[in-house]
């Protein structure tokens, strides 16, 4: 059974106060922040569907320890397998470890409080990353396949960015997933709800600047986006300015149409990494399929849904 609003709230600040509390009696990780990330941590959760991610940084990891060169694909899987021996020995009767991924241990929190009800964790682990250049400047020395694997590095910065957002903005961004939840039920094949959060974000800045936000008029200006999605040229610059210069080498998909850059790492195109595929052309047919099915779409609905 899925937590209420309220409950998925008092699960994820138990947590993390769990984690504050015995994480380096355990596993000897310190963490210097754990930031609340998905849709619980960023204000736009959907009632009956909470995800949380919860991302663990600590100073006692290095990026050089995750990736020692260039040539060697990133691996979390030392620190992930922590996490999970820490879960089974701290908290064993109040979660269900579902699985490990390269980058998460993903389960189920019930709490060890009174309370009905779970919300759906993915655990990840960051080393700390002190300001975004130095981040962006070690990306750059890395193959291409390789860069998407650190995002988990900017996530305090993509949580700030969405959090920050002006509540209209968050209700319109609940509102198109319920509708992208009502197409794709199943979560591993519908666009991710980053990719939603950024697209409902510069829909309405775009129709702030025609003067209106209203649900309409920003439900118009998606339509548009998405039906000429081949054409979208997105980015918001305010943090590549602490290292964005004319010497940052950035992937070349980032540098043209179709993108829709990360606004916490562009060296992430989330024109690709956002549609649940892992290549271009994959990325194309998803693009099509949301396109299919925009005209659909209403913000004046409660449900997101046109009646």
């Amino acid at each position: 059974m899925a937590a209420t609003q309220q409950r998925a709230r008092e699960l994820t600040d138990e947590l993390v106060q769990h984690i504050y509390g015995t994480l380096v009696d355990e596993t000897n990780i310190t963490p210097r922040e754990v930031v609340k990330g998905g849709s619980l941590g960023q204000g736009t959760a959907v009632d009956g569907e909470f995800d949380l991610d919860l991302i663990i940084i600590t100073e006692d990891i290095t990026l050089k320890q995750i990736m020692p060169d260039s040539n060697s694909e990133p691996d979390f899987s030392y620190w992930l397998n922590q996490l999970k021996r820490y879960l089974h020995a701290t908290l064993a009767s109040a979660c269900r470890i579902l699985t490990v991924t390269k980058h998460a241990v993903i389960f189920d929190y019930f709490g060890k409080t009174q309370g009905t009800g779970a919300i759906k964790v993915d655990m990840l682990i960051s080393p700390y990353v002190q300001n975004l250049r130095e981040l962006y400047y070690f990306l750059q020395q890395l193959k291409e396949e390789y860069q998407y694997n650190f995002s988990v590095c900017t996530s305090k910065w993509q949580v700030e960015f969405v959090s920050g957002q002006p509540n209209e903005v968050k209700d319109l961004i609940r509102k198109m997933k319920m509708w992208r939840n009502s197409i794709w039920t199943n979560p591993r094949t519908r666009p991710k709800s980053y990719l939603i959060s950024l697209l409902v974000i510069k829909a309405f800045e775009k129709a702030k600047e025609s003067g209106s936000s209203s649900a309409k008029d920003v439900t118009i200006k998606l339509q548009e986006m998405i039906r000429d999605h081949k054409t979208l040229n997105i980015l918001w610059s305010r943090n590549y300015s602490e290292g964005y210069g004319g010497d940052l080498k950035i992937p070349a998909d980032c540098l043209r149409s179709p993108r829709l850059l990360d606004p916490a790492n562009p060296f992430n195109n989330m024109y690709t990494s956002g549609t649940s595929t892992q290549s271009t052309s994959g990325a194309d047919d998803k693009w099509f399929e949301i396109a299919g099915h925009i005209a659909t779409l209403d913000l004046r609905e409660a449900n997101g849904t046109k009646a």
